[in-house]
């Protein structure tokens, strides 16, 4: 039996209370900072989804196991001695990576962190819960989640920022920094209470019935799965549909968590008087709504307001959700502790599921809106034991069963959306490379060979992309850049082909497609600034500037400010390339697609759909052999119009000579023999319009095709272009 001490059961006096949510910011603001960026190297590594999505499983593994075990342990020794370690050993885990600096240390110390972050949420969770009264403790809980979740805010924005150079250090020493801070803080920190409070603060025990605490859980359960997907896998949707930078990835990422920081603490105060289980369930059903909109958005406005519900929903139910936790009884950190770990399994499954769905099915949109879904249908429960003690039991009885109802039944249209497409003759195979999602469809006798062989191309696609992506500091593009102006840089074979066909097509085109618009498009947004202020980079925009050496695969940049954008042709490129290996493995027939990019080889006839550039879904389909289709749209990063009465958008396909968004068109598809010429010829001909483009093909590339859809939607193409087979509901006119 505990033998009680007045000097430990004092209340956490202001000044503590203040040094204990300090040092959880700067904890969270650690792991916010390592947790967004890990994504993002992963795509430039040679990680994949499956892989990603397992890393991030083992980060809330260790969060799950360590949870109930770092509450418990609270409860025998005090909050301090907890706090102290897992922030001590944070900060000491970069030395691992200047140990053996690769992707694999990386994904080990994510697993200790997760072990950190997991005993710092749950300990600080219990301080919280043993010094203030069950009535104050949404509000308590609210000032808790608002300082951690401001961290998940600024985190990624600071994340992003320190990782544009493609140079992972940064990161790493400024989350030892802020763990090392924390430690400071836990440090000063005066812990004054026990694991058994004095008996005239005692409050009565609150007995929980083992259905509603399961029901609580079940809840959690949902909500953490929806969160780490969304935590692993959010930045890879928002690069993928709109290829954003490092940064601006950032900015939208942390949308939910700017709603979420903005609303708990009035949230926190609002509904703290509510009944609990009632607004647990009615936020989290909310966050749902919004995670299910994030995988339906296909614009940035879209993602941007679904991530405000999201947020809204998580303000609403966090506060209510922990306080539930941490009442049915005075071991604070056991429950707590529990629940925890009920939350780290469903960040661990979620990011799981999301890295399963992704390779098995090729996109990322459709498991959001499952585990939107699945989260929605866990909290039902808790929301109908929450309207039965309204003394509303038909009503919240046939609520229930009506909403249960309509949840699974949506579940086999997303099922069915998410499974394989491919011919019983043919495999298809999908995973992250390039920032987008790759799909391989494959025809080969003997699967277990052909898989493999489709794991070496995806990683062959991630190199060449690493070495072309002029972000990637150290690759041949990015290296050339940095040289501008000083000397000149040798670079990769496959690199020096791709300027040399760069150039040439440069050329060709007089300048419409030039590979020096890297002066303006290296400029975060640079779509969305005022055009003035790119008329200081006019006489850096000029492909005839560049050296090229060719016995040496030497480049040089003559002015400094001048930059390489090899994006009009790269994707294309290595598509082939990919292609190649794939031939050359004794693949005879397939289809490689990039991002909505696609090369068929071998005899096999394929239909390919044309993007609609103002809706949902596709205008119509072409049938294509052992040909290249790529495409060139205002879609994929713009700003919408003030005006709704404005045909053309501001958007990231620049005119080389006028150094604005191109106003000819709003999309354009090119056939080719190989990706690289219809990629080129995509970007190409958008600049130039319909006119220009059709004498430009006819002249140079008589064997290619193409088509554009107009400002006023009108659909022209050349007069080779294969027949489309329109869309039913058809937005635009062809003519």
């Amino acid at each position: 039996m505990s033998v009680y001490s007045s000097k430990r059961s004092k209340k956490i006096t202001g000044s503590s209370t203040v040094i204990l949510m300090a040092a959880a910011f700067a904890a969270a603001m650690g792991t916010g900072v390592f947790s967004f960026t890990l994504p993002l190297i992963s795509l430039d590594e040679k990680a994949g989804g499956l892989w990603l999505g397992t890393g991030f499983a083992g980060y809330f593994l260790a969060k799950l196991c360590i949870a109930p075990l770092s509450g418990f342990y609270a409860d025998r020794t005090g909050v301090k001695k907890p706090l102290l370690l897992a922030t001590g050993l944070a900060a000491m885990l970069p030395f691992l990576y200047l140990i053996h600096p690769s992707i694999k240390s990386l994904y080990a110390i994510q697993f200790a962190l997760g072990l950190c972050a997991g005993t710092v949420r749950t300990v600080s969770m219990t301080a919280i819960a043993f010094s203030m009264r069950t009535a104050a403790l949404s509000s308590g809980f609210a000032r808790l989640a608002a300082v951690t979740n401001c961290s998940f805010l600024l985190g990624p924005l600071l994340g992003g920022l320190l990782y544009a150079e493609k140079d992972y250090s940064p990161v790493l020493w400024t989350m030892s920094a802020f763990m090392g801070a924390a430690f400071i803080l836990f440090a000063f920190y005066q812990q004054s209470i026990s694991s058994t409070a004095a008996p005239e603060n005692r409050e009565p025990r609150n007995h929980v019935s083992r259905k509603s605490y399961l029901y609580i859980m079940g809840a959690l359960l949902g909500r953490a799965a929806g969160a780490g997907s969304l935590i692993a896998f959010y930045p890879l949707l928002i690069k993928s549909a709109q290829h954003l930078t490092p940064a601006a990835t950032a900015m939208i990422y942390s949308v939910p968590s700017l709603a979420t920081v903005a609303l708990l603490p009035f949230c926190g105060r609002i509904f703290s008087t509510c009944e609990r289980k009632f607004t647990a369930s009615s936020g989290i059903l909310l966050s749902s709504l919004g995670l299910y909109s994030i995988g339906q958005s296909t614009g940035i406005a879209g993602l941007i307001f679904s991530g405000f519900i999201l947020g809204i929903g998580a303000a609403i139910s966090i506060p209510a959700s922990m306080s539930l936790c941490a009442e049915p009884g005075r071991s604070k950190g056991r429950t707590l502790g529990i629940a925890n770990m009920t939350a780290s399994l469903g960040f661990m499954a979620g990011p799981l599921f999301c890295g399963i769905a992704v390779s098995i099915s090729g996109n990322i949109s459709s498991p959001f809106k499952l585990i939107a879904i699945t989260g929605a249908i866990l909290t039902i429960p808790l929301l109908h034991q929450a309207l039965r003690k309204k003394n509303r039991k038909i009503a919240a009885d046939t609520f229930a069963a009506v909403l249960a109802l309509l949840l699974i039944s949506i579940i086999p249209l997303h099922i069915q959306s998410t499974g394989q497409t491919s011919r019983p003759d043919s495999s298809r195979y999908s995973d992250v490379a390039m920032g987008t999602i790759v799909n391989l469809t494959l025809t080969s006798p003997i699967q277990s060979s052909t898989e493999k062989i489709a794991q070496n191309t995806i990683t062959l696609m991630r190199q060449l992309q690493k070495d072309f992506d002029h972000r990637n500091k150290l690759g041949s593009i990015g290296r050339i850049n940095h040289a501008a102006g000083k000397k000149r840089v040798r670079v990769s074979d496959k690199a020096f082909k791709l300027i040399k066909r760069g150039l040439e097509i440069s050329k060709l085109s007089a300048g419409n497609f030039d590979i020096t618009i890297g002066a303006v498009t290296t400029i975060p947004f640079y779509y969305a600034l005022d055009e003035s202020r790119f008329s200081r980079l006019v006489n850096l925009v000029d492909f005839r500037l560049v050296e090229i050496e060719p016995y040496g695969n030497k480049v040089k940049l003559p002015l400094k400010g001048m930059a390489l954008d090899l994006g009009g042709l790269a994707k294309g490129t290595i598509i082939n390339y990919a292609a190649e290996y794939l031939q050359k493995s004794g693949i005879k027939t397939g289809l490689v697609e990039a991002g909505g990019d696609f090369l068929a080889f071998g005899v096999r006839v394929w239909s390919i759909g044309l993007r609609n550039p103002r809706g949902e879904g596709i205008i119509g389909t072409i049938k294509i052999k052992d040909r290249a289709v790529c495409s060139s749209g205002d879609y994929y990063q713009f700003i919408t119009p003030v005006s709704p009465d404005t045909k053309t958008r501001k958007h990231h396909i620049f005119d080389p000579e006028k150094l604005r968004s191109s106003a000819e068109s709003i999309a354009t598809t090119a056939i080719a023999p190989d990706a690289e010429t219809a990629d080129a010829l995509a970007t190409a001909i958008f600049i130039m319009g319909h006119e220009k483009g059709t004498e430009f093909i006819t002249r140079y590339f008589p064997d290619c095709a193409a088509m554009w859809i107009l400002p006023d939607m009108t659909i022209k193409t050349t007069k080779n272009f294969p027949p489309i087979n329109y869309a039913e509901t058809l937005p635009i006119h062809p003519k």
